[in-house]
């Protein structure tokens, strides 16, 4: 990998470890008149994997997108097989997301598998491209879940490090896969 590769990578680390990208700006996705509806589902490509690196997210993992568009174009990408997987309708609430209209408990959310962001940004653009939907108009908020977390290493929690490492989140020097 290339240096140039490295510093075009470093924005989408900052934003999985900043605060902007957190489960805090989660609040747009609770339970409103409007769920989230299913728009695609497909498998997380090569060409993905080798432009942006997700170190969640292995090649060919399956991905679904739901998105409601009340009152502006939001946007739910959740990766891997999960109990919400199968739903036509997403919802949030109490900290987990579930089938609408369902009695189901759903999946619970824990805080490092969800980020959470007031603007979109090239990844969701392409993961919408690449499903088959048009980038156009932009979501205004998106929402990524990673409903298992795939590096078998151990990450710090937030409150054992002064600062999250960038670098180590995107795996740039890791040759673990």
């Amino acid at each position: 990998m290339t240096w140039s590769t490295r510093m075009w990578l470093l924005p989408l680390a900052y934003f999985f470890a900043s605060s902007e990208g957190s489960f805090d700006t989660c609040d747009f996705m609770l339970e409103d008149d409007h769920p989230f509806t299913l728009a695609c589902e497909s498998h997380y490509s090569s060409d993905l994997k080798l432009n942006y690196q997700d170190i969640w997210v292995k090649a060919d993992a399956p991905y679904w997108l739901w998105w409601r568009r009340q009152p502006s174009l939001q946007l739910l990408a959740s990766f891997y097989e999960s109990p919400i997987s199968p739903c036509t309708n997403v919802t949030l609430s109490l900290n987990c997301l579930h089938c609408s209209d369902s009695e189901e408990h759903g999946i619970h959310i824990r805080p490092e598998a969800i980020h959470c962001f007031d603007f979109s940004f090239s990844y969701v653009r392409a993961l919408m491209k690449h499903c088959g939907l048009s980038p156009n108009p932009e979501p205004s908020r998106v929402a990524i879940h990673y409903a298992r977390l795939v590096p078998d290493r151990q990450i710090p929690s937030r409150a054992a490090r002064s600062r999250p490492g960038i670098v180590d989140l995107l795996g740039l020097w890791s040759s673990r896969w």
